[in-house]
């Protein structure tokens, strides 16, 4: 998936962590922000890492350089457990600041079009 979005022209920043992506969101300019739900936080698989993760994006816990706005887009991934647990998260995704949801198995270019969209409502606002 990154490298298919690097190929059209975006820049990727991938992290394993949750901790990782707060310090990279406090210190770099991003245009947005995608997560699955279950990603690590402090080195261990958590279920609501990505949830967590909004929600620090949402609410400014972090160190605030003002590099990155609390506003960033965020797209929210889930589909690991299947059926409705994952809609379920990805509900609990809108609830902390998601723009976006997406069940896996999520297409390149699907994704290539909810970040156009994002980022085009973005500049519009």
């Amino acid at each position: 998936m990154a490298q298919y979005l690097y190929q059209v022209g975006h820049e990727v920043r991938i992290v394993s962590d949750a901790s990782v992506a707060i310090e990279a969101l406090s210190s770099d300019v991003f245009d947005l922000a995608i997560t699955d739900i279950f990603i690590r936080q402090g080195g261990v698989m958590v279920g609501n890492g990505g949830l967590r993760l909004i929600g620090n994006i949402r609410n400014g816990k972090r160190p605030d350089t003002g590099a990155t706005p609390h506003d960033i887009p965020i797209i929210a991934i889930s589909g690991v457990l299947g059926g409705p647990t994952d809609d379920h998260f990805l509900k609990m995704a809108d609830s902390v600041g998601a723009n976006l949801r997406m069940m896996k198995p999520v297409h390149p270019k699907q994704l290539l079009a909810a970040i156009e969209k994002l980022l085009a409502e973005r500049d519009t606002a």
